[in-house]
């Protein structure tokens, strides 16, 4: 069959809607926060053998890697599946995630035959485990939650009252009423997709869009390869480290090669820290999706946007040892899987800077910031979680985005009227940004923020964890690093320094302070222009004659 370009691009176009669609009715049919409004999801399409066809513009680390699980699903059961099933799992051994993030799969048959999957994967406030929301303490995935490794369910049968899904969620999950709408608007929103996919089947015939299914991985690829052959070909080492752990003050290494030829990219991450009895071990999926968006971010900046599916993958191959932090075996704990996804992503950034440095940016605070407050009355629990981003790193053609979630998660900040509507023994007191926290350059890294909560009621659990609290983001081509993070507690005028992977009680009138670091700039910071110094002033986002503040312009600089 003959591919028409035309045609190609209506579909391509159609595929991405699809899954936008889908992502717009799981966010306004999702119950918690950290969905509905965070929008801690992500949405995609697949064809039936579970290869990526596109994207919502969502997470990232949820995404570039979905083909790994739905492939693991359909070899447990040899493909079958029927009309009115689902596949379900959060298993971190088989291409998935940690395990609050679940993801459904639905089946897509037009007279019989398979044409895909519509696939939700989202956020989930509690999972079981030792603690309401997270156990900062757990050594293997048990002490987390419940691990679904490849379930086939039946909608009619497994989701209604009664059924084994619906009673192992309510009897195991804490907050089973939030979970359990969650768990219904993923499955709505995959609907939304099979409905559409069908419709373009009705529209084009089933093998026509199958066709143009493999074809629109086809032309990601050929695009991918384009923008790689553009890169000088060479071997490019780089490491950073994850600042800490619980147990020790001692930074936990990530290593990196590119090698970089005619037949694509191969990442080699041997030499990491091996896996640890903590909960910071990396699933290798998220390691995949790390690695995918580092580079796709890092070789088509400001250049053609090559669609998100699986054919922009198939020139990057990933090898990290069986074993290691960054592709552990079970049971190693991996909730705050982000702390390491975040350091392989910088770490290779950091490589093709050394290939391509005029155009990799600054670092940014690429972090997850993540925060939690919980409370339990009787056997009720609420949980609030959310993730509060920092500042980006300048690029070769402007400043950093401020105060904005790395490129792994995109979450929004929850907005302080749901928060406190949701969890009303939270006030958020204070979210700005915070001056000269950006590495200086000729652009600028982005400004970091602080957010604090105010605790209004006794017998309140908080829990953070986050990374660059000891090592700032580096800048790019002459430009200064960003600034660190931090985490506080307010209490009696004192402020109370806390770890980054943290937790205490605390009771009514304490304060949670969360201070997020700014990225490192990109170029001479002499080579800073006056027009965008006296922005800065203006905007109050720099002080005069402060470390990191406006910079006199060298001779001779544009203005």
């Amino acid at each position: 069959m003959t591919i028409e370009p035309v045609t190609l691009n209506v579909l391509m176009s159609a595929f991405h809607a699809i899954s936008e669609e889908m992502g717009v009715n799981l966010l306004l049919t999702a119950r918690s926060t950290i969905i509905r409004e965070a929008r801690d999801c992500s949405c995609a399409m697949l064809d039936a053998q579970g290869r990526i066809v596109a994207e919502a513009e969502h997470i990232p680390v949820q995404m570039s890697s979905l083909s790994l699980p739905m492939q693991a699903c359909l070899a447990k059961y040899e493909g079958r599946i029927d009309e009115d099933e689902v596949f379900v799992t959060n298993d971190p051994f088989i291409g998935g995630q940690h395990l609050q993030d679940i993801t459904i799969f639905t089946p897509i048959y037009r007279s019989g035959v398979l044409l895909g999957f519509a696939a939700s994967i989202a956020h989930h406030v509690d999972i079981g485990g030792g603690s309401a929301g997270l156990t900062l303490g757990a050594r293997e995935f048990y002490e987390e939650g419940l691990r679904f490794t490849a379930l086939r369910l039946n909608r009619n049968r497994d989701f209604v009252k009664g059924g084994v899904f619906y009673d192992l969620v309510h009897a195991n999950f804490r907050a089973p009423g939030v979970t359990w709408g969650d768990i219904q608007a993923q499955l709505a929103a995959n609907d939304v997709g099979r409905r559409r996919v069908l419709e373009l089947a009705d529209r084009y015939g089933a093998g026509t869009l199958t066709q143009y299914m493999s074809a629109a991985m086809d032309h990601s690829e050929k695009l991918m390869r384009k923008a790689i052959a553009a890169i000088p070909y060479g071997s490019y080492s780089s490491e950073d480290q994850i600042d800490d752990s619980i147990g020790s003050t001692d930074s936990i290494p990530i290593k990196v090669t590119l090698e970089i030829d005619r037949k694509g990219i191969h990442v080699d991450l041997t030499g990491s820290s091996p896996q640890i009895a903590e909960f910071l071990n990396v699933p290798f999926g998220s390691t995949c999706s790390s690695a995918f968006s580092a580079i796709k971010m890092g070789i088509t900046a400001g250049r053609d946007t090559i669609p998100a599916n699986d054919g922009c993958y198939r020139p990057i191959r990933i090898t990290a040892p069986l074993g290691s932090i960054l592709n552990p075996l079970p049971p190693a704990a991996t909730r705050a899987r982000m702390c390491g996804a975040y350091r392989v992503f910088d770490a290779i950034l950091l490589a093709l800077r050394q290939a391509i440095p005029d155009r990799v940016a600054g670092l940014g605070f690429h972090v997850n910031t993540t925060v939690g407050l919980t409370r339990q009355t009787g056997a009720d629990y609420s949980i609030f979680i959310e993730d509060i981003g920092g500042g980006w790193g300048g690029t070769p053609i402007g400043d950093g985005a401020d105060m904005l979630d790395a490129p792994l998660s995109n979450c929004r900040i929850t907005p302080a009227e749901a928060l406190e509507l949701d969890h009303p023994f939270i006030r958020v007191r204070r979210y700005e940004l915070l001056p000269d926290t950006g590495g200086a350059g000729k652009f600028r890294g982005g400004l970091g923020s602080v957010r604090e909560f105010e605790v209004l009621d006794d017998g309140v659990n908080f829990f953070g964890y986050a990374d660059r609290h000891r090592f700032p983001p580096t800048g790019a081509a002459g430009g200064a690093p960003g600034t660190v993070g931090s985490f506080s507690i307010l209490r009696d005028n004192e402020e109370i320094r806390l770890p980054s992977k943290t937790g205490c009680s605390l009771n009514r009138g304490d304060v949670v302070r969360v201070v997020s670091g700014g990225g490192g700039g990109f170029g001479d910071p002499g080579q800073r222009s006056t027009k965008l110094i006296d922005a800065d002033l203006l905007a109050g986002k720099v002080t005069r004659n402060s470390e990191r503040g406006a910079v006199a312009p060298a001779k001779g600089a544009h203005s």
